[in-house]
């Protein structure tokens, strides 16, 4: 909690550096939100979800829609549909070959957000 960066979200670090406020990455605070759904009263949680719902509705990357989809579903935030519609779109319109950590993420982005299960439960 205490590397959250001051605007919401999280990077690969600090949120602040020399006193200065750094940005915060769209993967890295859905990753982290990922680990903190247990936790959605804390303040950073809330101040990262408002965050991540303005930021992955802009982002292309379909690695970073994949895990925003993932964690948007694990708080029970509408928004996992629109990352799921902006992830078809991303890969559809990319041309380059997507490395096997994107295509299998997106596939289960996909099929977790379409069924609405948790990817990440063990029966």
């Amino acid at each position: 909690m205490d590397r959250a960066c001051p605007g919401g979200g999280w990077n690969a670090g600090n949120g602040m550096v020399f006193g200065a406020a750094l940005n915060a990455h769209v993967d890295t605070t859905a990753i982290a939100l990922l680990a903190l759904t247990m936790d959605d009263a804390q303040p950073a949680v809330h101040q990262s979800l408002n965050w991540l719902r303005r930021a992955a509705p802009e982002c292309s990357s379909p690695y970073s829609l994949a895990w925003s989809a993932l964690a948007f579903l694990m708080h029970k935030d509408r928004v996992a549909n629109l990352c799921v519609a902006r992830l078809h779109e991303a890969l559809s319109s990319h041309s380059s070959v997507f490395n096997t950590e994107t295509l299998s993420l997106a596939a289960i982005a996909i099929n977790a957000t379409g069924s609405m299960t948790n990817p990440f439960q063990v029966i």
